[in-house]
């Protein structure tokens, strides 16, 4: 990988990982506002 490409393909793993994690919470969270 070249020094250009790395941080751009670190960075948009971590936003995928981030917004996995966000929808996650928001399913739980809404699960709870049912009740």
């Amino acid at each position: 990988i070249s020094h250009t490409s790395h941080p751009f393909y670190t960075g948009k793993m971590m936003l995928v990982d981030t917004a996995g994690r966000v929808d996650k919470f928001n399913k739980r969270f809404a699960r709870h506002a049912k009740k």
